[in-house]
């Protein structure tokens, strides 16, 4: 416990000797309805003289008092954050020292303040000001600071919101330096406003209300001046301050060096009656500003970038600049850009200045020497796709360099080309794309350029077909060319036929042997074309025509000889087939076995084989009917069987009988005769019926002897 109680102590201690508040203010806005959004500005100290870098309150008190100057109501605001206030000086000439720092923070908030109760005080109290401030009285004790503001009732002038500063004040002022700065107002209702120098008000002390929670009730005391301060000479100026009473611009002439708590007050009217008033409390610091202004700009970096020179401005405290870049006879060679770029008419050296706040007495110049000429370029132009017969390719470097620079090429691996020279030739062993590049060094200034190469191979026309045949003939083409891109096609068959299809129909009318070409071309990548020539590769035979003679056509079985001759064209082998028989002349005769109609054919072959069949019809006609009178089935092999002899019989019918009129035997084949098997010798009778291949029918009738 005693251990939490000392420490306790101690940051109470350094809170309440913090001496780093600057100043701020309290401004407000009216939302309706009674509700009011309250800002509440503080700046403090985070140079050097704040030794414990201390930050402002995470949360600000703010106190509401009537119009009677009682406590109603204590809010509390919540700091989001801090920002640092840049630091400007008036006089671009100078700069202030790198040590000054502020700090800004903004407290806000929605505060109800019910109308009809006369009005009210807003107000804020914190200790403790800058011991460096010099024109107050910090002895014994630092004086603390009020913020305040007040609200009039709007049953009684109508709503109201407070006027709002619309610059921040200065953070810096340079000594022996006239400086004019705006710390104009601005009201959100058009009220009219007034100008003054007042009074900063105490708050707050050091000892036991470092931050009054609540504050104090109004009204508030001024501070303490310092002998020679006064509400009007609140800080040394020669000639006086002067605070604008309608401008609101601060006219001053620094005299002296330190810190100062300086307070502006801005009050509104409405119709003649005083509403309120924003006393903007803050720290005037006066310092020794020094020469501000330096020209300079970078020195050339290289000289191969062509006659543009682009600039880079490294001047520092000026705003505005006068560039001559050197030009001869000319006055069109200037430039107010900052970081401008020229084009130089012509190769040469030239001299650029820089003056950096031109017509100020404290401009400055710096100059620098420049030499340009015109950029290496380098380039080629590379050829189409190349076809292996192409091969080598000429190449010629191209673009913006002299006879005497230095080109050096790479076309790849196992590819040499000519040492240091703009035209050069080279050739590939593969096919394919191949990078080449060439570099260029023309006095110490380079370029390169990079592109490639194609290589495709030429398109190859490759075929086969079917070699020969009969008329008509329609090979079979195959067809296996090859190329990297697509393929047109031309045929020609030696006959005067072409085609443009990939695989052709074709056929052929008439014999001979016949030459077949085929032409492959290509119009994209290697764009050529190829002729392959197969000589003689088809061979056409002709078609031989059968025809042939039988003489006589119609004939009897009697005369059954037929003569039979060839009468074909073109032909080389011959086969005629009668009755099973196959004859290879050109003429035989034959005699037909029997009667009836018979076709005789005739195949004929040449070449090749191609072949042709024609047949004839031949009629053998009548019929031959003989019966034999006696027969001697004994079993000696001798006239055992009794049969008939027939021939041209179509239809047949034979029936044999015995005495009695009984059927011994009977048969419709005239091939077949009876063996008498089992039968008694003696007298037998017949009878036999038959039809020629004519319509001529027939009957016999007879007897024959039975022998033993």
């Amino acid at each position: 416990m005693r251990l939490v109680l000392i420490a306790l102590f101690l940051a109470c201690s350094l809170h309440g000797f913090a001496t780093h508040i600057l100043g701020g203010e309290m401004s407000y806005t009216y939302l309706g309805n009674d509700n009011y959004q309250v800002t509440l500005r503080l700046y403090r100290d985070c140079g050097p003289a704040n030794t414990n870098n201390t930050a402002l309150d995470p949360q600000a008190a703010i106190g509401i008092f009537n119009s009677n100057g009682v406590l109603v109501n204590t809010v509390h605001f919540n700091l989001p954050s801090e920002s640092t206030m840049p630091v400007v000086v008036t006089n671009p000439c100078l700069t202030a020292p790198p040590s000054i720092c502020t700090k800004q923070g903004i407290y806000t908030g929605t505060i109800h303040l019910p109308s009809g109760t006369g009005g009210y005080t807003l107000a804020y109290q914190r200790c403790c000001r800058s011991p460096a401030v010099i024109n107050i009285n910090n002895n014994p004790n630092p004086q603390g600071m009020t913020c305040t503001v007040q609200v009039p009732d709007p049953a009684v002038t109508g709503p109201n919101s407070s006027p709002n500063f619309a610059d921040d004040p200065p953070m810096v002022l340079c000594l022996d330096q006239t400086a004019t700065i705006d710390q104009l107002a601005v009201d959100p209702d058009g009220d009219s406003l007034a100008y003054a120098m007042c009074a900063p008000l105490q708050g707050g002390d050091n000892v036991s209300n470092i931050m009054p929670d609540p504050p104090s009730a109004p009204p508030y005391s001024p501070v303490i001046w310092a002998a020679g301060y006064s509400v009007n000479n609140q800080l040394n100026s020669n000639p006086p301050v002067v605070f604008g009473t309608n401008n609101g611009q601060l006219t001053l002439h620094p005299s002296t060096i330190g810190n100062f708590a300086v307070s502006l007050c801005v009050t509104e009217y409405r119709n003649g009656v005083q509403l309120s008033q924003v006393i903007r409390d803050f720290r005037f610091l006066v310092v020794n500003c020094t020469q501000a202004i330096t020209s300079s700009f970078q020195d050339q970096q290289g000289n191969c970038d062509g006659l543009e020179v682009q600039m880079s401005n490294q001047s520092t405290g000026s705003n505005f600049y006068h560039w001559d870049f050197g030009v001869p006879g000319t006055a069109s060679d200037t430039s107010a850009e900052i970081h401008p770029s020229f084009t130089y008419p012509a190769p040469g050296t030239y001299t650029i200045s820089l003056i950096a706040n031109p017509g100020w007495p404290c401009a400055d110049t710096s100059y620098s020497t420049y030499n340009v000429h015109d950029p290496v370029e380098v380039a080629f132009i590379p050829p189409p796709t190349l076809c292996t017969d192409q091969l080598p390719v000429a190449m010629t470097a191209l673009g913006n360099f002299t006879a005497s620079a230095s080109v050096q090429w790479d076309f790849g691996t196992g590819v040499s080309p000519d040492p240091n020279s703009a035209s050069t030739t080279a050739s590939w062993s593969t096919l394919g794309s191949h990078a080449v590049s060439v570099f260029v060094d023309d006095g110490g200034c380079t370029a390169s350029f990079a592109d490639s190469i194609r290589i495709f191979p030429l398109p190859e026309p490759v075929f086969s077909a079917d070699t020969n045949g009969c008329i008509p003939f329609a090979p079979v083409f195959t067809n296996s060319s090859t190329a990297w891109t697509p393929l047109s096609f031309l045929w020609q068959f030696g006959d005067g036929g072409i085609s443009t299809d990939s695989i052709p129909d074709h056929v052929y009318e008439a014999p001979g042997t016949y030459d077949v070409s085929l032409t492959v071309a290509t119009d994209s990548g290697c764009i050529a074309s190829r002729t392959l020539t197969l000589p003689g590769l088809v061979s056409v035979w002709p078609q031989p025509v059968a025809m042939a003679t039988a003489i006589p056509m119609v004939t009897t079985v009697l005369d059954p000889e037929v003569t039979f001759r060839d009468y074909s064209l073109d032909a080389e082998k011959w086969d005629f087939l009668v009755e099973g028989i196959h004859y290879d002349t050109t003429a035989f005769t034959h005699t037909f076995s029997d009667a009836g109609w018979y076709t005789a054919f005739l195949t004929v072959s040449s070449g090749v084989g191609c072949t042709d069949t024609t047949s004839l019809r031949i009629f053998i006609g009548d019929h031959l009917f003989f019966a034999p009178t006696a027969f001697t089935p004994n079993g000696d092999g001798v006239n055992e069987e009794w049969k008939p002899s027939v021939k041209g019989a179509r239809e047949y019918q034979l029936d044999i009988f015995n005495r009695w009129g009984e059927v011994v035997f009977s048969t419709n084949d005239p091939t077949k005769g009876w063996d008498g098997k089992g039968a008694a010798p003696g007298v037998y009778s017949f009878k036999a019926w038959l039809t020629e291949y004519g319509p001529l029918e027939r009957e016999y009738n007879g007897s024959f002897v039975l022998i033993e």
